[in-house]
């Protein structure tokens, strides 16, 4: 709800004063960098943050004309976009989209004509590592980290500090704040992790949200072994959220799946989210498709109870 009322008023600040909307993904560091970059290119612009989901269904965002949006689905009246979601569709005036690349923010750098810029160069490298989960550099690691632990103002804030410093920006005290945050929740992710035994599928459902990283714990996953994930947690009163994974070079294809339930993303990370009454229908809807297109007998998945404790299912 708090979310909702930051955006609205973002949107009208920016109708209101004649300012460059710019709208990105509010999820992780990729969509962070594009903000970071369209905060370089428009020093007075307002930037609003999203989620897929968020495009999809605000009747304001679709209606209102944004002169950027960066790692989300096209919401109608848009000058540029930058992305590389293969399961987004182009309508933008001007579309920088590439499936192939490795993060959006390597294509916004071109589209906000930033190419050649050291500081927004550094910007997207850091992009690069955390979308396509090889993060190797120092920046990159507290970066991503401090994107999934800021809440939207603070979204806002480490948007133009990036915009304004760089990469530079981690030795700000305000950054390492933000990112000790969700080490903490990695650490708690990582220990879930290694109880979670793996095999060539690994399908995991929650039965209630117990504020870890599911798009991490499905990272980690693969890392070990697994060539199919699915991370299932319950979200809102009658939500069901999906986190897809899947290794790149596998026969599996995260896309494809999340598309089939309204979502969308890459072969190898993908997401969804259906709702229904009771709940339970929604976590069957999700569970039979995927039991289809794999064509399995018998569909085993990893039950984690309120309390923590693993039990074996099948459907």
């Amino acid at each position: 709800m708090l979310e909702s009322l930051y955006r609205i008023a973002g949107i009208l600040c920016g109708i209101v004063f004649n300012r460059e909307l710019g709208l990105s993904d509010i999820g992780d560091f990729d969509g962070m960098a594009c903000a970071a970059l369209f905060k370089m290119k428009y020093p007075r612009g307002i930037v609003v943050f999203a989620s897929p989901r968020d495009v999809k269904n605000s009747v304001l965002i679709r209606w209102t004309a944004w002169e950027f949006v960066g790692d989300l689905p096209c919401p109608g009246k848009v000058k540029i976009r930058a992305d590389h979601h293969e399961t987004n569709t182009p309508c933008a005036e001007r579309e920088f989209y590439d499936p192939s690349a490795p993060a959006a923010a390597v294509m916004a750098i071109k589209a906000l004509g930033l190419t050649g810029n050291l500081k927004a160069e550094k910007i997207v490298s850091c992009a690069v590592e955390t979308d396509t989960a090889n993060i190797i550099s120092e920046e990159a690691r507290i970066l991503n980290a401090a994107t999934k632990g800021a809440r939207y103002s603070e979204k806002v804030k480490l948007a133009e500090l990036l915009a304004e410093k760089g990469t530079e920006a981690v030795k700000d005290e305000f950054v390492m704040k933000l990112a000790s945050r969700y080490f903490d929740v990695e650490r708690r992710t990582e220990q879930l992790a290694e109880r979670i035994p793996i095999s060539d599928q690994v399908i995991v459902v929650f039965e209630k949200n117990v504020g870890i990283s599911y798009r991490y714990l499905s990272i980690l996953l693969n890392r070990r072994g697994a060539n199919f994930t699915l991370i299932l947690v319950p979200r809102g009163l009658f939500g069901v959220r999906a986190y897809f994974g899947a290794r790149p070079n596998s026969p599996y294809n995260s896309a494809f799946l999340a598309r089939a339930l309204g979502g969308g993303g890459h072969q190898y990370a993908a997401g969804a989210y259906v709702r229904a009454f009771p709940r339970r229908q929604a976590l069957l809807k999700i569970l039979g498709l995927v039991k289809s297109e794999l064509r399995l007998k018998k569909l085993n998945y990893l039950f984690v109870n309120k309390d923590g404790e693993l039990e074996d299912r099948s459907l």
